[in-house]
């Protein structure tokens, strides 16, 4: 008899690998528009490339990291048959967003626009299995995740018209994914603390409501219509995010903690205080016009999901990779580094024109995000061991 396999399948590694692609060569624009828009680099022609940089960032590192994440439980879910629903998401997803920044190099826009169908259609598969009634959990939680993925599909079709990073509406809805997708694992969390389900119902209408108000403010061209819908979408989205954080567990008093929860609790603080930063930020953007967009958008996809991710990872890649882990071996290395960080970007930004030492700043922090992603490498690497079972779901 063949031995069974103990590893995660191949998808879940192919998951990975491409989201490690993206997040490579996301990097290597950023940073190379970093040196470009400080005025340390000439004629840099990889700086050009920043149209694509947020699609690489946002669909493809963030979107892959989260949908990798459930690859394992989707291999046992099927359609038409006996179609793994795992294998079709990631083989619409990377390539579209590989194809997609491929046209947009060579100046090809139907080369384009194929990859963001792609990508759309990897979202709708991704959606139908949140929201279906073969995947276990709470329904109207389901449906918030639902709405989550539901900005990703309508960023990635606005986007087959308009730049990511030419529109500060279309920046706010793309960021909405993985913002709300993760408030929905918050209230998973909230709801075993206590949450009452017709709470939740009202919260699931409302993500509804806000992400279709964001795509109508990136559709609707009217005077100054698209801000004051972006406003309203804004406004709900706030609201949401208090009553998670009220019910949330990390945000109350635990008498014992262990190094692990309390790695974990500063880690999700730490987000929160970004997305707050960001959405405030977006709000100056619409009020101001201009100034804000960089800082707001990194604000939410750099400190927000990028310290919600290190916050998470010693339960989730261990989870994921099936690895045997020591937990309690964390270090808050990660968490330091990113968010120094994301104070050098985002000030370094919002104080751009007060002297040379604001563009240094701005620019040099790409290079402490590199430096955090090797802090994140080997937090992971010396957590993961083969003593110890891999432990379950941590309360913070």
């Amino acid at each position: 008899m063949a031995e069974k396999r103990s590893g995660p399948p191949p998808v879940v590694y192919f998951g990975i690998g491409c989201s490690v692609i993206s997040l490579a060569l996301g990097l290597i624009i950023g940073i190379s528009a970093l040196a470009e828009n400080n005025g340390f680099s000439l004629n840099n022609q990889i700086a050009g490339y920043i149209i694509f940089h947020p699609d690489l960032m946002v669909f493809g590192v963030i979107g892959g990291l989260l949908i990798t994440e459930k690859l394992e439980l989707m291999e046992k879910f099927s359609i038409l048959g006996k179609a793994r629903i795992s294998r079709l998401i990631v083989s619409l997803l990377f390539p579209g967003v590989f194809i997609s920044s491929a046209g947009i190099l060579v100046g090809m826009v139907l080369i384009q626009d194929l990859g963001l169908l792609l990508v759309t259609g990897a979202s709708i598969l991704f959606l139908y299995y949140m929201t279906s009634r073969r995947n276990p959990g709470l329904a109207y939680i389901k449906q918030v995740s639902g709405a989550a993925i539901l900005a990703m599909a309508l960023a990635a079709t606005a986007n087959l018209n308009l730049f990511i990073t030419e529109s500060t509406e279309l920046a706010y809805m793309t960021l909405l994914f993985p913002v709300l997708y993760v408030l929905a694992e918050r209230m998973e969390l909230g709801y075993v603390r206590g949450m009452k389900t017709s709470l939740i119902r009202v919260q699931s209408i409302l993500s509804w409501i806000l992400v279709i108000v964001a795509f109508m403010s990136v559709e609707i061209n009217i005077g100054t219509l698209p801000g004051i819908l972006m406003l309203i979408s804004i406004t709900i989205l706030i609201a949401l995010i208090l009553v998670s954080i009220y019910y949330d567990p990390t945000f109350r008093h635990l008498k014992k903690k262990s190094h692990l929860q309390s790695f974990m609790q500063k880690g999700i603080i730490i987000s929160y205080l970004w997305l707050f930063l960001g959405l405030l930020l977006f709000i100056l953007q619409v009020i101001r016009g201009h100034g804000f967009l960089d800082p707001a958008a990194h604000s939410i996809a750099l400190g927000f999901i990028g310290t919600f991710i290190v916050a998470h990872s010693p339960v989730i890649f261990p989870l994921t990779l099936k690895k045997k882990a020591v937990q309690e071996n964390v270090t808050y290395l990660p968490i330091i580094v990113i968010t120094v960080a994301n104070v050098m970007r985002i000030f370094g930004d919002l104080s751009l024109n007060v002297s040379w030492v604001s563009s240094a700043v701005s620019y040099a922090s790409g290079y402490v995000i590199l430096l955090a992603i090797i802090a994140f490498v080997y937090n992971l690497r010396r957590i993961m061991s083969t003593g110890h079972p891999v432990h379950g779901v941590v309360n913070a």
